[in-house]
């Protein structure tokens, strides 16, 4: 008995239909999605917290001077996987979606306790010496150091100064104004002896070896001299004495 052999051909248009279906359909929501993605995550609130030396409105505007992106979800995402720039006094910032409308970023700043001026440009350092940043801008909340002789400096190396003494003055009476808080503008170095600028009131501390006990006690006598202008002096102020003499001069 002979046995016919034949194939069975599928139509072809109709797997074609099904194909050109499911693509039509992928690409009609890939396109909701980019519609709603652009369309619904406008940023319309930024919180920020952690930021001293940059007020809400100068970190906004930082931010969007570094590919800010305005959409919610991009930046969130963005953001996790890279800082999109640099800002001054900025050591990193972190971006979280809060909603729709709304991101949260939280600033997180150098620690820099002093600055000094060379060559029209402000070296600001940190705690251990490292000189941190260099930038044309004087922060306010960073007090400057006057007085000292010193060739150059490099960002990211310690202060130049072959005196390790004068560095540890430095950086303790740096530290200590951080410490206690003190709106502390200018610290000079003179023959052997520290002046502090704060407002109108220079405070003479005298030899810098003892200024531990004088700052801690320097907010209490700054607040009875408010307002006031002239020399407060302390070269020879102990706690056990309390007494620094006002000079209105």
């Amino acid at each position: 008995m002979d046995t016919e052999r034949f194939t069975v051909v599928a139509p072809r248009k109709k797997k074609k239909r099904n194909k050109a279906a499911i693509v039509g359909v992928v690409l009609f929501v890939i396109a909701a999605i980019v519609i709603i993605i652009a369309t619904q995550f406008q940023i319309n609130e930024v919180e920020f917290s952690g930021n001293e030396h940059y007020t809400d409105e100068e970190m906004l505007t930082e931010l969007k001077k570094h590919n800010f992106i305005d959409n919610s979800l991009i930046y969130t995402v963005r953001s996790s996987i890279r800082n999109p720039g640099d800002i001054p006094f900025i050591e990193s910032y972190d971006v979280e979606y809060v909603n729709n409308h709304k991101i949260s970023v939280t600033v997180y700043e150098k620690s820099m306790v002093g600055c000094v001026e060379n060559m029209g440009e402000y070296m600001y350092f940190d705690k251990d010496g490292m000189v941190l940043e260099s930038n044309s801008k004087r922060l306010k909340d960073v007090p400057l150091v006057k007085g000292l002789n010193f060739e150059s400096m490099v960002v990211g190396e310690p202060l130049p100064f072959e005196d390790k003494k004068t560095v540890g003055y430095i950086l303790n009476i740096a530290q200590l104004i951080k410490k206690y808080e003190l709106e502390i503008d200018t610290i000079k170095f003179d023959n052997g002896e520290v002046f502090l600028l704060y407002k109108k009131i220079v405070v003479a501390l005298g030899s810098p070896s003892n200024v531990d006990e004088k700052l801690a006690e320097l907010p209490n006598l700054l607040k009875k001299a408010k307002g006031m202008k002239g020399t407060l002096h302390m070269e020879n102020f102990t706690v056990s004495s309390g007494i620094a003499a006002f000079d209105p001069k």
